[in-house]
């Protein structure tokens, strides 16, 4: 009896959950207006080396932006109406270590990356026995 109540319950659990996906399916414009573009930035191999991608829907004119602490345009790029895919790799490495910030703007929506520049030298490290450090005393 108890299998038969569960059984039912995922029945009207899962058929619920298509009726949702079907409204969504009928009226397309109102789940497409939350997620126009969609953006993924990481570093690169270096910590001045960073890579944005942005898939966006045709039709739409989006900016993307590098500013500092201040709220200073450094670097501005635009990317067309037609474009649906932009993938760049950006090198950082002329500007001075610190927090900046990369920007996808839309008419409607923005999104903000914190970017941060680091070129501090390696560090090196020597591990020595207890007798060596006894020895260099």
């Amino acid at each position: 009896m108890k299998n038969i109540i569960k059984s039912l319950a995922l029945l009207l659990s899962l058929s619920t959950f298509a009726a949702q996906a079907s409204d969504i399916e009928k009226n397309p414009g109102t789940e497409a207006k939350a997620a126009d573009f969609q953006t993924n930035v990481f570093k690169g191999k270096t910590a001045t080396q960073f890579y944005c991608f942005v898939d966006k829907q045709a039709g739409q004119r989006l900016t993307i932006t590098i500013r500092d602490q201040k709220n200073n345009i450094l670097s501005e790029q635009y990317v067309s109406k037609n474009e649906t895919h932009v993938a760049q790799k950006m090198d950082l490495s002329q500007l001075a270590d610190g927090d900046y910030s990369l920007t996808i703007a839309s008419a409607d929506r923005m999104v903000v990356h914190p970017v941060r520049v680091t070129t501090a030298a390696a560090v090196r490290y020597v591990y020595l026995t207890e007798e060596e450090a006894a020895a260099r005393k």
